[in-house]
C-alpha cells in the first residue's frame, strides 16, 4: 500500500474551556491574558530597538498600571502537545480563544455553541522553510517501541516536557504523514511546520513500510533510520536493500542473548544479533549503537561492551556509538550508580578498543571524554577512520593530528570537519593534507574516488575521519565579543555546561580578543534542575534552570550588567523554545537582568 490517498489530515487542537486564570476583573483579565499570549511570540519594537513592557493601563483608566505578567510565567506553561516549540502561534490561538471564550459564548442560530477545540484550515499557510527533508517524516513516525530497555530515556521524561505527545492510533499517524509528505519539498527545504520527534523505534511501526516506499517516491534524499534490530529481520533487511541508499542507527546494545533479554526486554534477540551480518552481506551501512548499563557489575559491562563492540566490528559496521547512561529524577529518585565510576570506566575500555579494533568509536557526549584525558582542547586528532574510506586509503592513521589541508593550516576541529565537508561535497578528485604524526609532519595525497563499502559518499560527510566530536567554534568567541561590544556591558555572567567550559576557557585564554579587557567576564555551571537525577548537559538546560541559577547569583553578587547564554538549549526549532515550550526572553523578564543569547549550534553529537 502506498499513501497517495488525496485526503488532508485535520489538525486539530483542544481548548481549555472555563479555565480561571484569575480572581478579579474578568474583562481586564482578558486584556492582560491577550497582551501576554502576545509577549510570547513576538517582541515590541521602538525605532528599531527592543523594548520590553511590563505592564499596560486602559484607555478609560489611564491612572491606573495593570502587570501584565501578574499571574506568573508557571501559567503560560500547560500545552496539549508539542506545537509550543515548533509552531508557537498555534498555542497562542489556542491561548487567545480561551481568553475570549473566558468572557464570552459564542452561538449559532441563537443558541450557545459547545466549543471544546479548533482545527487548522489552509495548511498552505503553514509551509516552514528551513532545513526540511524526509527524517522529519522518520521522527514523526518514531512513535513506538517493541522493547522495553531498562535503560529507556523516555521513561525518564518529565510529564511537561514539551516533546511529549498525544498518543495517536496508527492510522491517525498514518493520515498526517500522508499530508505531510504531500507538503513536503526537500529540495527546497519546505514543509509543514514540524512535530517534536520521537526517539522510539521507526521499524516498530506498524505501517512503517509504507512510509519508506513513499518517502522513496518523494525524494531521491538517502533515509536515516533508527531501530532496535528487533525487526531487522532477513526479509525486512532485503527490502531495505532493494530502497537502497538507506543508513540505520542500530541499537543492538550487546551481542550477549541473555544480557540483551534482561536489558532490553527482547523474547527473540536472535533475530537483532543476527542482523549485522546481514546488513554487511546486503551493503547496507550501519552505526552500531551501544548503551552500556552496569547491571551485575561495572567489569561485566565493560566486558560486554568489549565483545559487543569485536562483534559488530566483524561484521563490518560502519561506527560504533557508544552511548554513556544517564537518568533523570523521573527515571529513578535514587542514585543507581556513580556517574564518574561507570563513565571513566566505560572511556578505558574505547581507548583500549581503539588500540584493537579498526571500526571507529566514539564516547558520546564526546567532551567528557576530551575533558578527561586530552590536556589540549579542540584539536583536530583523529581517533577513527572509517574503513575503506579515502581517509583510510591515504595512509591517515588513528592520532594524527591534521594541521594543513590543500595548503590551508588548520587551527581547530571545527575547521578541520568544514573543509573535509566540503571536500567530500566537491568534485575534486585529490586533496592534499598535512599531519602532525608524533612530533613530526608529513605531507600525503588522498585519492577521494578510492572506496567502497562501509563507506559511502551518501553518509559520511567527513572522507572517512572521526573526530572527538564536533569541537567548539573560534568564531564564538568573537561572537561573545561582539556582544559585549554592543551592549557596552562591564560586568558579564556567562552560563556554560560542565562538558563546555573547559574548552571554552581554553579558547578565551588563547584568544586576543580577550588578552586585555576592560570588563569582568565570569563564567559559571547551572544545575539541570529539570531532569535532576545524575543529568548535566547543558543543551537539555531549561528557562527555570537558568532563572533559579540567576537569582541565587543575586543573593551572593550584585547584578551583573548582563547574562549571556549560549542559544543551542534553545535550538529546536526557530522559536527560541526549550524543552517545555517556554521562551528564553522570560529569564530576562523573571530576573530583572538583560539576557543575550550566544548564537551556536549544539555540541551533543
Amino acid at each position: 500500500m502506498h499513501i497517495n490517498a488525496m485526503e488532508e489530515h485535520v489538525f486539530h487542537y483542544g481548548l481549555r474551556v472555563g479555565k480561571e486564570y484569575r480572581a478579579g476583573d474578568a474583562l481586564l483579565e482578558m486584556v492582560r491574558m491577550q497582551l501576554q499570549n502576545i509577549l510570547d511570540i513576538a517582541v515590541l519594537t521602538e525605532n528599531g530597538k527592543e523594548i520590553s513592557p511590563d505592564g499596560f493601563s486602559l484607555l478609560l483608566d489611564r491612572a491606573t498600571t495593570h502587570e501584565i505578567r501578574a499571574c506568573g510565567a508557571h501559567d503560560m506553561l500547560e500545552t496539549h502537545d508539542g506545537s509550543s516549540i515548533y509552531e508557537p502561534r498555534i498555542d497562542f490561538i489556542r491561548k487567545q480563544i480561551e481568553s475570549l471564550l473566558s468572557v464570552v459564548e459564542l452561538e449559532s442560530v441563537g443558541q450557545p455553541v459547545p466549543i471544546d477545540g479548533f482545527r487548522l484550515r489552509d495548511l498552505s499557510n503553514w509551509l516552514t522553510f528551513g532545513y526540511f527533508d524526509s527524517g522529519e517524516i522518520l521522527e514523526y513516525a518514531a512513535s513506538r517501541c517493541n522493547c522495553d530497555c531498562v535503560f529507556c530515556y523516555n521513561k525518564g521524561a518529565p510529564s511537561s516536557l514539551a516533546l511529549r505527545r498525544i498518543k495517536e492510533t496508527a492510522e491517525e499517524e498514518l493520515s498526517e504523514i500522508k499530508t505531510r509528505l504531500r507538503y513536503l519539498s526537500p529540495d527546497a527545504g519546505k514543509g509543514l511546520f514540524p512535530n517534536p520527534p520521537l526517539s522510539y523505534d521507526f521499524m516498530a511501526h506498524p505501517y512503517f513500510r509504507e512510509i519508506l516506499y513513499s518517502l522513496k517516491e518523494k525524494t531521491s534524499q538517502p533515509l536515516r533510520i533508527s531501530t532496535n534490530g528487533k525487526n531487522l529481520t532477513p526479509e525486512v533487511i532485503d527490502e531495505l536493500a532493494n530502497l537502497g541508499s538507506i543508513y540505520l542507527y542500530f541499537s543492538l546494545n550487546t551481542s550477549s542473548p541473555e544480557r540483551r533479554r534482561k536489558l532490553m526486554r527482547d523474547n527473540d534477540p536472535s533475530v537483532a544479533i543476527s542482523a549485522p551480518a546481514l546488513l554487511r552481506e546486503k551493503g547496507i551501512p550501519y552505526a552500531a549503537v551501544i548503551v552500556p548499563w552496569p547491571e551485575g557489575s561495572i567489569d561485566e559491562m565493560c566486558r560486554d561492551l568489549s565483545r559487543t563492540v569485536a562483534y559488530v566490528d566483524s561484521c563490518g559496521a560502519h561506527l560504533v556509538e557508544v552511548n554513556l547512561p544517564g537518568y533523570s529524577s523521573e527515571f529513578s529518585q535514587k542514585d543507581l550508580f556513580d556517574l564518574d565510576e561507570v563513565w571513566q570506566a566505560c572511556v578505558a575500555t574505547i581507548r583500549d578498543l581503539r588500540e584493537e579494533i579498526g571500526c571507529p568509536i566514539v564516547a558520546m557526549p564526546t567532551m567528557y571524554e576530551e575533558n578527561l584525558c586530552e590536556e589540549h582542547k579542540n584539536l583536530p586528532r583523529i581517533i577513527g577512520i572509517v574503513r575503506n574510506s579515502p581517509a583510510a586509503r591515504s595512509d591517515l592513521r588513528r592520532g594524527d593530528v591534521i594541521v594543513g589541508i590543500n595548503n590551508v593550516r588548520i587551527k581547530s576541529r571545527p575547521q578541520a570537519r568544514d573543509m573535509l565537508f566540503m571536500l567530500q561535497s566537491s568534485n575534486q578528485r585529490t586533496a592534499r593534507f598535512a599531519i602532525n604524526r608524533l612530533g613530526h609532519e608529513i605531507n600525503l595525497t588522498m585519492n577521494l574516488e578510492d572506496f567502497e563499502y562501509p563507506y559511502t559518499k551518501e553518509f559520511d560527510r567527513h572522507l572517512g575521519v572521526v573526530f572527538m566530536g564536533t569541537g567548539l567554534r573560534l568564531s564564538y568567541v568573537e561572537k561573545l565579543r561582539e556582544i559585549i561590544d554592543e551592549s557596552g556591558a562591564k560586568d558579564i555572567l556567562f552560563l556554560s555546561s560542565t562538558l563546555v567550559k573547559p574548552t571554552f576557557e581554553q579558547c578565551l585564554r588563547e584568544s586576543h580578543l580577550f588578552s586585555s579587557s576592560n570588563f569582568e567576564l565570569t563564567i559559571e555551571v547551572p544545575r539541570n534542575g529539570y531532569f535532576g537525577g545524575n543529568i548535566f548537559m547543558g543543551d537539555l538546560l531549561v528557562v527555570q534552570d537558568f532563572i533559579d541559577h540567576i537569582k541565587h547569583y543575586l543573593e551572593r553578587q550584585s547584578p551583573p550588567d548582563l547574562v549571556v547564554i549560549p542559544s543551542s538549549p534553545f535550538s529546536r526549532g526557530s522559536w527560541r523554545r526549550d524543552l517545555m515550550g517556554r521562551v528564553y526572553l522570560d529569564i530576562e523578564r523573571e530576573t530583572g537582568v538583560p539576557v543575550k543569547l550566544l548564537e551556536c549550534n549544539t555540541i551533543y553529537d
